[in-house]
């Protein structure tokens, strides 16, 4: 059996536990504002942002039906929004045992035109937005007795990857057991320095949003961004902490949009870059099995 929780109804169906709700506070929500970056039509973001509510429409609390308590993840979507490959990564965890918690913090600051949201705010007024509810999630996950909070996880994939980077940094709790970002944004939140086991895959053939088919985003960089990824996992890994970035061929951006395809993307009429998103044959089934060999290594019975 299932248990959905919708508004202020419950209603039971087959499957799992699952905790979707209206909330009734949504005319009261922030509304963060938008403010113009340079002259090319960008924008960034200022305060307030939306924080995470459990009764809000646009958050996901999943429970496994279980007889022990199911260890829990806390999903950080990303630039796009809350979108089809985010529920795939997501369902993976579902499939695999795990309570789930997940939202899509751009509808939740009123922004639901994701094309927008994608093309016109920057990396770091994204990741406003998504930490402005993550951190509330994360809390939430913590304190919650629904699950084994003894068993944390966290995992962002793009702008999201590089919210929960900086959640290693920012938040620090011993029942959090590994960190995976997939394919982090190369700029946006400051990446610190912090000893939880944490797992950066990217596509080998991951150039998004680069200049040419050799500038990869793990090793990107951009004046003030103190170095790439790539330079932050080393520098993590020589001060000994259990960090590892790992390539995986035949894949491009987020391994989970799609086939591996090369693909143009426009603003308008004008073309802003060409790369490849998603994975070849065979990838995905590869890399369930890592992340699932990462998880059961840093979990506590």
């Amino acid at each position: 059996m299932c248990l959905v929780r919708f508004a202020a109804a419950i209603v039971l169906i087959s499957g799992c536990l699952a905790g979707l709700a209206a909330t009734p506070g949504a005319d009261r929500a922030s509304i963060p504002e938008l403010v113009p970056v340079g002259s090319r039509g960008w924008f960034s973001t200022t305060p307030p942002y939306a924080e995470f509510e459990t009764e809000s429409p646009h958050v996901e609390i999943w429970i496994p039906d279980t007889k022990n308590k199911a260890p829990v993840l806390v999903y950080a979507h990303g630039g796009a929004g809350y979108r089809a490959d985010d529920r795939a990564r997501v369902a993976m965890f579902r499939r695999n045992g795990f309570a789930t918690i997940s939202f899509d913090a751009y509808a939740m600051n009123k922004l639901e035109d994701w094309e927008f949201v994608s093309r016109r705010v920057t990396n770091s007024g994204k990741q406003n937005m998504i930490w402005g509810v993550y951190q509330g999630a994360l809390a939430y996950a913590i304190h919650s007795d629904e699950w084994d909070s003894r068993n944390i996880f966290l995992y962002g994939g793009s702008n999201g990857g590089r919210v929960v980077l900086f959640a290693g940094s920012a938040i620090h709790n011993e029942n959090i057991r590994g960190i995976i970002s997939e394919a982090p944004a190369a700029t946006g939140f400051t990446l610190g320095d912090y000893d939880t086991p944490t797992l950066v895959p990217f596509g080998k053939l991951d150039t998004w949003a680069g200049k040419s088919d050799t500038d990869f985003v793990w090793t990107r960089t951009y004046p003030g961004s103190g170095g790439s990824v790539a330079d932050w996992v080393k520098s993590l890994r020589d001060k000994g902490r259990p960090i590892e970035l790992r390539l995986y061929e035949n894949a491009g951006h987020l391994f989970f949009d799609g086939p591996l395809e090369k693909v143009t993307v426009k603003r308008g009429d004008k073309v802003l870059f060409q790369a490849f998103k998603g994975a070849g044959e065979g990838v995905l089934e590869a890399y369930e099995r890592d992340v699932f060999s990462f998880v059961k290594r840093h979990m506590v019975q």
